[in-house]
């Protein structure tokens, strides 16, 4: 012992040297390294969940060379035997253009809601007070529900992921099946 310290000999598994990171991670998939590019993802893997790839159709192919496609919030809603895969927006439309297994989460002005907006909405002033909603859209009725809200000019505009994560969308889902007669109101107003 020299000055307080103890020494370890130089075969010791206890060093106090500078640790040397590893250069590959062990993956189930066979994985040589971290450090070159990793590729496209692999269908059905994710790394965040609740956030699904945008699907790319023949007619938005074109849109996306010159566009970064939008990833929207999703959470999968499993009653008995049925799942449905709902995706968040933030809509200006009233509810009678809603699809049926539309589901208004929050209802506040615009002004308040666009901050949920994956990408900056610009508000004037005359818009600032209108109403805004953030609304869950079934999966299967996006396409409808767009062409109906973008016919009556309404905004139709994706949620932030980061915002409105699945925990959010799990928390105010609990709240909205707690008490419908409160938000139903509040969306009829």
């Amino acid at each position: 012992m020299t000055a307080g310290r103890a020494i370890t000999p130089p075969d010791s598994r206890a060093s106090l040297g500078p640790v040397k990171p590893l250069r590959f991670a062990p993956t189930p998939f066979g994985a040589g390294g971290l450090d070159g590019p990793s590729g496209p993802p692999r269908i059905g893997i994710y790394v965040m969940p609740g956030i699904h790839p945008p699907t790319r159709t023949h007619s938005t192919q074109r849109k996306e060379r010159t566009m970064h496609p939008t990833i929207t919030p999703s959470i999968e809603v499993t009653i008995g035997r049925e799942t449905r895969l709902y995706h968040a927006f933030i809509t200006t439309a009233p509810t009678t253009l809603d699809a049926p297994a539309t589901v208004t989460l929050h209802t506040a002005p615009l002004s308040d809601v666009s901050g949920m907006a994956a990408d900056p909405i610009a508000i004037s002033g005359t818009r600032a007070n209108a109403p805004g909603r953030l609304v869950l859209v079934d999966g299967t009725e996006l396409k409808w529900q767009r062409a109906r809200y973008r016919e009556g000019r309404h905004l139709f505009a994706p949620a932030d992921p980061v915002l409105v994560g699945l925990n959010t969308l799990q928390h105010w889902l609990w709240s909205r099946i707690g008490s419908p007669a409160a938000d139903l109101a509040l969306a009829n107003a």
